[in-house]
């Protein structure tokens, strides 16, 4: 405090009211601004992926010929199997 002033209830309640008109025009702006900070950073970040040079690879697939194997099916017939 200031030298020769007193800390008086009208003289709190008066810097109560200006912190407070301050906070509610404050408030406000910084809601819109947040968003608009937030997709800045965002673009930036877009703008980097689009100035990086491409990465070039190639892959290369192998192709593993597998012989056929010939399968014998036997046809069912209604006689009796005793032994095979």
């Amino acid at each position: 405090m200031y030298p020769g002033r007193t800390l008086t209830l009208t003289s709190m309640i008066g810097r109560i009211n200006r912190t407070l008109n301050f906070a509610n025009q404050v408030i406000p702006l910084y809601m819109k601004a947040k968003p608009m900070v937030k997709n800045a950073k965002d673009a930036f970040k877009v703008a980097k992926v689009f100035m990086e040079k491409p990465k070039v690879t190639t892959k290369t697939t192998k192709i593993i010929e597998t012989p056929i194997k010939k399968v014998e099916t036997k046809i069912p017939t209604n006689k009796p199997v005793f032994f095979q």
